[in-house]
């Protein structure tokens, strides 16, 4: 093995040879990031707001300057989070309706995911952008979306989000929970960072140190239940993208469990057992619909 303290950076070249070689070798292009990233929502948690923003900003200038010096995707991924947060905290408030708050601090969002998307640094493979399956999986996201969302009701107890139940308002929040909530999220953790740290930890851990991480980025709430049950939802989500392969479909179960979250359970409690139990019994019946199909097709070519 190369002893990196025996090589004299006698030149720009060597010197950029010898930084990388230590990035690499202690694993300081996603430790530090990363690291950074959970001190500063720990300050949030602790309700230090201006220094949390001051080290995601610390962390973007970091990330940077890292891209200079070596290409490597987890810095954009990275960069995202703080990028997210900073957005969070600082966007002027337009709305009195907290619902209404989500769509301005989200739609930005979907410009580096286009950038992003466009310089090819993710394909539509990795990151799910595709319908296939996603009918069959659909009651699965569905159930398991109401399931987490009554869970998490019982960690922070909120008020429903709507000013006035009625089929408009209950259109608009599921729009926002699912396409802009859900696909925004989803697309960070699960679409970008649960697949680089899959790459560089490998399956389980990556799977769990993403989902560790989904669950810092709720330090807002300043309750460290929150920050445990999140962490397990995270990783819920984390096995049916990696199942599913299917960014809607795990978008779909994210913004289900905000919509049980901040309506359904507060509301309607007594619906819940239905909005769980009967997704989950369509997909179990379509499932083994669709492999008698899929056997019957197996014979059926064998025979021919």
């Amino acid at each position: 093995m190369w002893d990196i303290s025996s090589l004299r950076p006698d030149s720009r070249q060597e010197r950029i040879l010898l930084t990388q070689e230590c990035i690499k070798r202690f694993h300081l292009d996603i430790v530090s990031p990363i690291s950074l990233v959970i001190i500063a929502e720990m300050l949030i948690f602790l309700g230090q707001m201006k220094a949390a923003i001051a080290v995601h900003a610390l962390n973007i200038i970091l990330l940077v300057s890292l891209a200079m010096i070596r290409s490597d995707r987890i810095y954009p991924v990275v960069m995202m989070l703080s990028l997210f947060r900073i957005l969070n905290v600082t966007m002027p408030v337009f709305f009195n309706l907290t619902l209404y708050s989500y769509a301005t601090i989200y739609m930005p969002m979907l410009l580096p995911v286009f950038m992003i998307m466009r310089e090819g640094i993710f394909d539509r493979q990795e990151t799910g952008l595709t319908l296939r399956g996603f009918l069959t999986y659909l009651p699965l996201a569905i159930g398991s979306g109401f399931a987490l969302g009554w869970g998490e009701y019982q960690v922070i107890r909120p008020e429903v989000l709507l000013p006035e139940v009625n089929p408009k308002n209950v259109l608009i929040l599921a729009a926002v929970m699912i396409l802009l909530v859900g696909f925004i999220e989803e697309f960070i953790f699960r679409s970008m960072l649960q697949n680089v740290m899959i790459e560089r930890a490998g399956s389980i851990p990556g799977l769990l140190i993403t989902s560790v991480i989904f669950g810092f980025m709720h330090s807002g709430y300043h309750i460290p239940q929150e920050l445990v049950y999140v962490s397990f939802a995270g990783a819920v989500f984390g096995v049916i993208f990696w199942s599913t392969r299917s960014l809607p479909v795990i978008s779909v179960a994210h913004g289900v469990t905000n919509i049980s979250l901040f309506l359904v359970v507060p509301a309607y409690p007594q619906y819940l057992p239905y909005f769980i139990g009967v997704p989950f019994m369509i997909h179990l019946i379509a499932t083994n619909d669709i492999r008698k199909l899929i056997k019957k097709i197996q014979i059926g070519d064998g025979v021919s």
